[in-house]
Formats: structure tokens, sequence, C-alpha cells
């Protein structure tokens, strides 16, 4: 039992995949509850996410309607999905040695490339005040990716 508790690299880089796995998961589920409310299929407030009509503000500048505004949120939940997908799938394999790292870090980069996409998009949308999150999240990102490339899994396991 002891040896279960003793802090290690990989309990480390494990921490930081439930994290993301978990983050991305419900992002993915509470958008997608947001884009069942406005398509019609049924209205929940639980768990919506709200981010249409975040979305709607945010594009506003372009005077861009409902149905665009819709298939931008379609294709943030669908990247969340992946994301979330990948996150699952390096949890899963976590500690398998040379696959659980690959399956890990293609994970990170997926996850670092959705925050680049939306410091990008909120760029191109003028939305200023809503970028610095995504910047945030992304170096966040980029450090989780740099924890699971640079600390043994065997560190700190050692009696």
């Amino acid at each position: 039992m002891e040896a279960m508790l003793r802090p290690s690299g990989l309990l480390f880089k494990r921490v930081i995949l439930v994290f993301w796995t978990m983050f991305f998961t419900m992002v993915a589920v509470t958008n997608f509850v947001d884009l069942m409310g406005e398509f019609g299929v049924f209205e929940w407030t639980f768990l919506n996410s709200g981010n249409f009509e975040y979305l709607s503000q945010t594009v506003k500048v372009y005077d861009i309607g409902p149905g665009v505004t819709k298939v931008l949120l379609i294709g943030a939940f669908l990247i969340e999905l992946i994301a979330a997908t990948l996150f699952w799938r390096a949890l899963f394999a976590s500690g398998r040695g040379a696959e659980g790292r690959t399956k890990a870090i293609l994970a990170i980069s997926f996850g670092a490339l959705v925050w680049t996409a939306f410091v990008f998009m909120t760029e191109f949308f003028v939305a200023y005040g809503s970028e610095s999150p995504f910047r945030e999240l992304l170096m966040i990102m980029i450090a989780a990716g740099l924890a699971i490339v640079l600390v043994p899994d065997e560190f700190g396991s050692e009696a």
C-alpha cells in the first residue's frame, strides 16, 4: 500500500493526463448540450456551456448570423471531442513505455493545436478581451508536454 502512495514521475504525469482528460471531456459535453439546445433537440441549463451566446457576441463584429455561429460551435465541439478522445487514449496507455509517451505527446500536441486555433480565432474576430484565457491554456498545455517528456516515470519512487 505504501508503494502505491509514494510519489513518482509517473503519478505526476497521470495527474496531468487526468486533468486534461476531464477538462476536454467536460468542455465537449457542455458544448454538445448547448448545441442540442440551439438545434431545438432539448433545452437543458444543466451542463449547458452557453458558448453559443459567447460565440455570437465574439463574431458579431462581422455581422455573422446564427447559422454560421452554430457551425463554429460544431467545429469547436468536434475538436474538443477529438482532444478528449486522445487524452482518454493517453491516460489508458500511461505507464506503458514508448506507447504511453507517444499517445501522451499526441494528445498534448493536439491540445496545444486547439488553444492555438482559439487564440487565432479570437484575434481574427477582434475579441481581444477573450483571447487571454486561451493563451494561458496554451502555456499550461506546453508545460504539461514538457513534464511528460522531461520527468522520468521512476522519479521519486526510490525508497
